[in-house]
This record gives C-alpha cells, sequence and structure tokens, in this order.
C-alpha cells in the first residue's frame, strides 16, 4: 500500500464552508509572500467561485503579489455565462477596487480549444519563469471543486486524460458536461502543487466525499488528487462531511 503523506486534513464547518476556505486562502497567501514575491493560486468555477467572489476582496493580504490562474475553463466567450473568467470579472472585479484585474491570468477561449490549452500552459510556465519542458510548476494553492460525478478541474470519471503524463494543461472537446470544450489542468500538474484545497457544502455531495475521503475510490478524478510533495485539504460543512466517521486522516 502507497504511505499516506502525513499532511492531510480534513475539516468540518458547521453550516458552510465560506469562512473556512477564505480564512485558508489568506493564511497559505499570506505565509507564502513571506518567503517569495509571488503567491499563485489556481481558482475553480461552480460554487466556489462564488465564495470567492463574495468574500475574496475583504482579506487582508497584497493582492499586487497574487497571480490567479484557473484550475479548468470553459472554451467560451467572456460574457457567456458559463466562463468562468466571465464570472470573476463581473462577480469580484467590478465589485472591488482592491484587486487589479492584472493578478489574473485568463485562459485566451478566443482560440480553438487545442490553441487555448497550449497557450495557457505556456503562459504559467512563462510565469513561473520555467525554460526546461520536463519542469512542473508548482502551484502554492490550488481550490478544487468536486462535481457529482467525482469529477474535480475537468477531469471526468474514465476519460483518457486521467493517464495524461506530459501535457500540463489539456484540451477536452467531449466533456460529458457541457459546455463541452474546456481546457484543464492535469494531474501532474496538480499534484505537484504545495497545497491543494477540496471545498465541499450541501448534503448532496456527502455520498461523493465519503467515496473521495473514506473509501479512496480511485475510479474517481477528485481522489487520484494526491500530491506526494504537498498537503491535501478537505473542507466540508456539516451536511457534505455526514457519512464520514471521525478524522479520516488520523495521526499516526
Amino acid at each position: 500500500l502507497a504511505k499516506m503523506s502525513p499532511k492531510r486534513a480534513f475539516y468540518r464547518t458547521g453550516d458552510a464552508i465560506c469562512d473556512e476556505v477564505l480564512g485558508l486562502l489568506e493564511k497559505f497567501a499570506n505565509e507564502t509572500l513571506a518567503k517569495q514575491d509571488h503567491f499563485r493560486v489556481g481558482v475553480s468555477g461552480g460554487s466556489l467561485a462564488d465564495i470567492l467572489c463574495e468574500g475574496m476582496s475583504d482579506l487582508r493580504s497584497d493582492f499586487s503579489k497574487w497571480q490567479i490562474f484557473f484550475c479548468d475553463e470553459r472554451v467560451v466567450p467572456v460574457t457567456d455565462k458559463e466562463s468562468t473568467w466571465g464570472i470573476f470579472k463581473r462577480d469580484l472585479l467590478a465589485n472591488c477596487d482592491n484587486i487589479p484585474e492584472s493578478v489574473f491570468f485568463p485562459v485566451n477561449a478566443s482560440l480553438d480549444v487545442n490553441e487555448a490549452a497550449a497557450d495557457y500552459e505556456r503562459k504559467i510556465r512563462k510565469a513561473f519563469g520555467l525554460e526546461k519542458p520536463e519542469e512542473v510548476p508548482s502551484f502554492d494553492l490550488l481550490i478544487l471543486g468536486i462535481g457529482p460525478d467525482g469529477h474535480t478541474a475537468s477531469l471526468f470519471p474514465g476519460h483518457p486524460l486521467l493517464g495524461e503524463k506530459k501535457k500540463l494543461i489539456a484540451p477536452i472537446e467531449n466533456s460529458p458536461k457541457p459546455p463541452p470544450k474546456r481546457v484543464t489542468m492535469t494531474l501532474p500538474l496538480i499534484n505537484n502543487a504545495k497545497v491543494c484545497l477540496f471545498g465541499a457544502q450541501g448534503r448532496g455531495k456527502a455520498e461523493m466525499l465519503k467515496r473521495i475521503v473514506a473509501d479512496r475510490d480511485s475510479s474517481l478524478p477528485a481522489t487520484l488528487v494526491d500530491p506526494s510533495e504537498g498537503e491535501l485539504i478537505f473542507v466540508a460543512c456539516d451536511e457534505a462531511a455526514s457519512l464520514i466517521e471521525g478524522d479520516p486522516f488520523p495521526r499516526s
């Protein structure tokens, strides 16, 4: 059996996860910026985007030193309601004046999906200052969601992309969840992060969360997020955590 890295945590947060997710984001940002010039974070769409848009501008941090990337993105115009960058533009940047738009690194959705993925990978490599193709960037934090089918980012169960070894950002043209065209971080990139943080809210996530956290069901993409050198943190409201008994990651 593979030895579980000790840096695993499961937090139950009462009714809602927003305060805990935002608190951890602020903590990791400021701990990182105490040591280095930039804090590089990957964000996701859906309910986690809503939490970030609502509370991020209240965090105490030097946002000019943040670099915000997308764990996945739908290749649609920014004005489309399916665009994750569009959500942050409308619901965060339009309502606050302390987060510069220039800290966001959006996917170029005007490109064909294959080109958009290659372009985004180049953007990420450049931001990290990596020249060699075999070097894999290490994000300071990735904030990830869990879909009802156990997908995370745009990595879906049974999809060939789960086996991708070379690309850091991959195109997907046949997403089982619309819209079909997306780009996504791959497992080699995700699992090289310093911290992977999952948020799960609501009774609807309870069964899936149990399969990921307690059963470690490896048919589910979210279970395959297992950073060998990094921290893995699950933040769940009481309802989402209701089928998990005790601490699933006991300290040995």
